[in-house]
C-alpha cells in the first residue's frame, strides 16, 4: 500500500483525483489533502507519505516554492498541472511523472505505476545499505533494524532502542531521542529478534534494553535512562537478577 496526498487548491479537482485513485488505483491510500502549498507543507511534514500528488500553479507559494522548503525530498513525485510549460521543471526536480489537466484515467495509472516501482527501488536500496552496515557489526548494538511503523519502514540502530511495549496488537518502540514508533507487528517479534543482541523480557507485555537500565527497585521496577519504569514479572525474577541486576547498582 502506498500512502499519498493530494496537494491543489481546486476542491473539484482534488475529488476527481481522489475517486479515479480510489476506482482505478486501489494500492493507493489516500492520507489527506492539501489546499496550498502552506497547508501541503505542513501535512507532509506530519504525515510523512510515499506519494504526493501536487499542483504547481496555486495562490500565493507554488509547488516548486513548496518543495524549495523541505531540506530533504524523501518522497516521490507526480504533479498535475493544467500548464504544460511546467513539465520541464517538473522533469528538473526528479518527479516521477507530470499529468495535464483534465485528468486521463490512462495517464494517472502510467503515473502511478512508475511511482511504485521508485519506491520499492528505493525501499529495495535502504534494505541494502542497511544489511551492509549490519556485516560490519555483527553481535553488537550498533547492528540496524527495519521497524515497521504506521506509514514507513523506520531504520534505527538497536543502541537507540530503550524498551518495547506490547500494546494491544502492536508494539511501541521507544528510542533515546524521545522518538515512539509504533508497529503493527507484535512484541514477540521483537523479542526474537533482539534478546540476542541485550534485551531481557521483564514481562509478557515488555522488552528492555539491558544498556539502558539504571537501577532496579526491590519491589520489582526497572529504571530505564529515559526515566521510564518497567516491571519484572514473579516468574521472571529470578533470572532477571542473574543475567542483569548482578551488573547493576540495587536499591
Amino acid at each position: 500500500m502506498i500512502n499519498a496526498l493530494i496537494i491543489d487548491d481546486e476542491q473539484k479537482l482534488r475529488e476527481v483525483l481522489k475517486i479515479k485513485l480510489e476506482q482505478f488505483c486501489p494500492d493507493v491510500n489516500i492520507l489527506g489533502q492539501g489546499i496550498n502549498a502552506q497547508d501541503g507543507f505542513e501535512k507532509i511534514t506530519q504525515l510523512k507519505p510515499d506519494l504526493v500528488f501536487l499542483d504547481i500553479a496555486m495562490p500565493g507559494e507554488t509547488g516548486f516554492d513548496m518543495l524549495s522548503r523541505f531540506f530533504k525530498i524523501d518522497f516521490e513525485i507526480i504533479f498535475v498541472t493544467g500548464f504544460n510549460e511546467y513539465a520541464l521543471d517538473a522533469l528538473k526536480v526528479s518527479a516521477v511523472d507530470y499529468i495535464l489537466k483534465p485528468i486521463k484515467t490512462e495517464n494517472l495509472i502510467n503515473a502511478v505505476e512508475k511511482a511504485k516501482d521508485r519506491i520499492e527501488n528505493r525501499f529495495r536500496l535502504a534494505k541494502y545499505e542497511v544489511l551492509k552496515h549490519n556485516l560490519n557489526h555483527i553481535g553488537d548494538q550498533k547492528t540496524k533494524v527495519a521497524i515497521p511503523g504506521a506509514n514507513a519502514y523506520e531504520f534505527v540502530k538497536i543502541e537507540e532502542i530503550i524498551r518495547c511495549e506490547g500494546w494491544q496488537k502492536y508494539t511501541k518502540i521507544f528510542l533515546n531521542d524521545g522518538q515512539v514508533i509504533v508497529s503493527s507487528y507484535n512484541l514477540g517479534v521483537f523479542r526474537d529478534m533482539l534478546e540476542s543482541y541485550g534485551f531481557f523480557s521483564t514481562h509478557k507485555s515488555h522488552l528492555v534494553n539491558n544498556c539502558h537500565i539504571t537501577r532496579y527497585l526491590k519491589d520489582g521496577t526497572v529504571v530505564l535512562s529515559d526515566g521510564s519504569n518497567a516491571p519484572v514479572a514473579r516468574r521472571r525474577k529470578e533470572d532477571f537478577m542473574e543475567q542483569v541486576v548482578k551488573h547493576l547498582r540495587v536499591f
